[in-house]
């Protein structure tokens, strides 16, 4: 055999080695593998590779470099690196689709590249009510990198039946296909096509991937939902069912916030809540697993998804609300007595609409107020936002109340303006009263005690005399004397003698020389 057919051969089976690809297609918060095989020896060292992403072809991005995930990536935290140097991506995401290139060491020649593609499927009118019956349209996207096309049908409509919806038939309508696109608008009926799956199939018609959309607006098969509503300031809880033993273990549990069903965001990972994450002071995991959420605020609404082990088919989905009251003029004055609108908003997953007249308001007596009335007007409900505005006057509609109701009229939650709670500058004022009052007192009892010590001192200093003995006045001085004469050798003696004056008491006009008199005493 020739030489160059030799090289030939060979060149061919390298090409064959190096044009390993592969596909792979996914939905929103799944976990995706991407393969990387190395040619080292066993046990596997990833200290030589490196992932690039691209996405439309225009720019790489390195997201691992000498086996490690690059800590700037904005992905970083939900990328890691196997033990083979596959590429693990967390919680998938519409915006992760793209090709992705393992490479050893600086050789192009080993580029092992997959294909990772997302579908999702979701109203196409992001406020559209999944249990109204009318007409909703559905759209059903497959995200991958803008150099793989999608062939015409691929993209297709089934009922829950199984039954595949072609064009125009009973209730429903599919829109022709544009790229990797596909609308379905079907009239909601109670009972009727509850659930409608949007497949993608390939050449040989077998399906690669599908989505479901159901009403409970998760598109997935999970364990159910609940539906919160708070305040600002309060503290909720959002629950977790575990399939583990008693007690409970949330080693294998993540907690997933997704706000306007386009990014979801990773809070709790193994049970542990995450330090990168802006609320993480604010965030707690309880024994059995259940998401506690401190001082919530209007940023908390969204959708919160309880997953164990990865599984989407264990998925817990909490819907989080937050109803809102204040003055639409943030520095409007609410005892000042002229006009004052309130704006009410319930805060929510941006595709969870709110029903007509769902948001009402009240006064302080319970009388709904409705359209114009004395002294107030109602202005019509736009999405979930409601305002009222009202003459402010003293003793008369103190306080208004704005509720969320549901369907059956029941409040679901309410808020006053104002609040119960007095404002800052009335906390304020009260506080400084109450301080000011201790520090006056503090003062008056360190004066008691300071006159109560004066007058111990100056009874301390008077001389004391026995109660039956007239006052007199007496002086003594005692005077030490010593002989000036003794010798040297002998020490004087010393003689201590004690003289007294003592003065009668009389008045100062009828003194005499001779009532004074004098005392010596040698003290020997």
């Amino acid at each position: 055999m020739a030489p160059l057919e030799l090289i030939l051969i060979f060149l061919l089976q390298f090409e064959g080695i190096r044009g390993r690809e592969y596909f792979l297609y996914k939905r929103p918060g799944e976990d995706a593998v991407l393969p990387c095989t190395t040619e080292s020896s066993s046990p596997q060292t990833c200290s030589t590779v490196t992932w690039i992403y691209n996405k439309e072809r225009v720019q790489a991005i390195t997201e691992v470099m000498n086996g490690k995930v690059t800590e700037s990536s904005s992905r970083a935290a939900r990328l890691s690196v196997n033990t083979d140097c596959s590429l693990v991506i967390n919680n998938v995401t519409a915006e992760d689709a793209g090709h992705y290139t393992c490479r050893e060491g600086r050789d192009s020649n080993t580029d092992e590249v997959t294909y990772l593609s997302v579908l999702t499927i979701s109203p196409s009118q992001p406020d559209a009510d999944p249990n109204r019956e009318d007409d909703i349209t559905l759209e059903c996207s497959l995200f991958s990198g803008s150099d793989i096309p999608c062939r015409e049908n691929r993209i297709r409509w089934v009922d829950e039946s199984g039954a595949e919806l072609l064009g125009e038939g009973d209730g429903y309508r599919v829109l022709p296909q544009t790229t990797c696109v596909s609308f379905l608008t079907v009239k909601r009926q109670s009972g009727r096509y509850r659930k409608y799956t949007c497949q993608f199939v390939d050449e040989q018609n077998s399906v690669k991937i599908e989505a479901d959309y159901t009403p409970d607006l998760t598109g997935i098969r999970g364990r159910g939902r609940h539906f919160l509503y708070k305040r600002p300031g309060q503290d909720v809880v959002l629950p977790c069912t575990t399939e583990s033993s008693s007690p409970p273990t949330c080693s294998t549990v993540i907690w997933l916030y997704d706000k306007d069903g386009v990014k979801s965001i990773t809070e709790v990972r193994n049970g542990e809540v995450r330090l990168s994450s802006s609320r993480a002071a604010r965030l707690s995991v309880t024994t059995d697993c259940s998401l506690v959420i401190n001082n919530v605020t209007a940023e908390d609404a969204g959708q919160y998804t309880c997953r164990q082990r990865g599984d989407i088919n264990t998925d817990e989905v909490t819907y989080l609300s937050v109803l809102t009251i204040s003055p639409s003029q943030p520095d409007a004055d609410p005892n000042r007595e002229d006009d004052i609108t309130l704006e009410c908003s319930l805060f929510s997953r941006s595709n969870i609409p709110c029903r007509e007249n769902s948001i009402r308001w009240v006064d302080e007596s319970g009388a709904e107020l409705l359209g114009e009335g004395d002294g107030y007007r109602v202005l019509p409900q736009t999405t979930c936002v409601s305002f009222l505005t009202v003459k402010r006057q003293s003793g008369r509609y103190r306080k208004y109340t704005c509720q969320f109701v549901d369907e059956q009229n029941s409040v679901k939650i309410e808020t006053d303006y104002p609040p119960d709670d007095p404002p800052s500058n009335q906390i304020y004022i009260i506080i400084g009263g109450v301080v000011g009052a201790v520090v006056v007192l503090v003062v008056i009892a360190v004066l008691i005690i300071y006159r109560k010590r004066a007058n111990v001192a100056e009874d301390a200093l008077k001389p004391t005399q026995h109660p039956d003995e007239p006052e007199s006045n007496l002086t003594y001085v005692t005077v030490n004397h010593a002989n000036q004469q003794a010798s040297a050798g002998k020490k004087g003696k010393k003689e201590e003698m004690t003289y007294s004056t003592v003065k009668s008491q009389t008045t100062e006009a009828y003194e005499d020389p001779s009532n004074l008199y004098s005392n010596v005493r040698n003290l020997k």
